[in-house]
């Protein structure tokens, strides 16, 4: 059997894939299926998939289905710049006004919610879209945020990962590597390959930042961005890491949560 791997084509995880893919880590005996956050969510709590990188949500709603490789996590730094809300008005003028929400994105809708309902006190209406960028106040997620930004004619800009770093002084756990709890049970059939998988993963994370410089030559967000804001994305804004910190502010998220769902 193959373990099926989810892959989320969006600039923040490339380069993890991008080590995969260039010391052909990607073994016979994974299967990887491409999807955006929402989708891969959906496949993995099916068991659809076995492994994933998936909204920091999905795990914290369903612990009774997951673990999580430790060691590795899709983080902010200060700043994520691909998790922007963008808003025809200042955030105090939201209270009771209509937000409209990317539907591929589940962790980055709740951060929203926390951030003004929490943090504000304020209390907008949200709808989710597949358009959102139609509305005066909407939320956009990975390359559609940042190719947004870049053309952006006059909406203010919000960067998520900024707000919440503004409130409690820790970088923001978009997603983590989640698993399904019998994949990491040694009689399960999938086990060994697991724990290869595992192995290379982490191998992935400390080795990606060697081939910044190499994987943006030909990368696709150059068609509007340039090689240096590609590389200041990667090397300014995005976290691999997963420790002690950003495990703090993970369960200072769930509590949040907790508090208001």
């Amino acid at each position: 059997m193959r373990l099926k791997v989810g892959w989320i084509q969006y600039a923040n995880v490339y380069p993890i894939f991008y080590v995969f893919q260039k010391e052909d880590l990607l073994t016979e005996d994974i299967h990887l299926v491409k999807g955006v956050p929402s989708q891969l969510n959906w496949a993995l709590r099916n068991n659809l998939i076995d492994v994933s990188p998936s909204s920091s949500v999905e795990y914290l709603l369903n612990k009774e289905l997951y673990n999580y490789i430790d060691g590795i996590c899709i983080s902010s730094k200060e700043y994520v710049g691909s998790v922007l809300f963008f808003s025809d008005h200042d955030l105090e003028r939201l209270d009771g006004g209509k937000i409209l929400l990317t539907d591929q994105s589940a962790t980055s809708h709740l951060l929203l919610r926390v951030i003004l309902e929490k943090f504000m006190g304020l209390k907008p209406v949200y709808d989710i879209s597949s358009a959102p960028y139609t509305g005066e106040s909407f939320l956009l997620i990975g390359d559609d945020a940042l190719r947004y930004r870049k053309f952006n004619n006059g909406k203010k800009v919000y960067d998520l990962a900024n707000l919440w770093y503004q409130n409690t002084g820790l970088p923001f756990v978009f997603a983590l590597w989640i698993v399904r709890k019998e994949i990491t049970i040694p009689d399960c059939e999938l086990y060994n390959n697991y724990l290869r998988f595992k192995e290379n993963l982490l191998y992935a994370r400390k080795k990606c930042s060697n081939y910044f410089e190499e994987m943006i030559k030909e990368y696709y967000l150059k068609d509007f961005m340039t090689e240096g804001e590609i590389l200041n994305y990667w090397i300014q804004n995005m976290d691999y890491e997963f420790t002690e910190r950003h495990k703090k502010s993970l369960y200072l998220f769930d509590r949040y949560l907790k508090e208001m769902l």
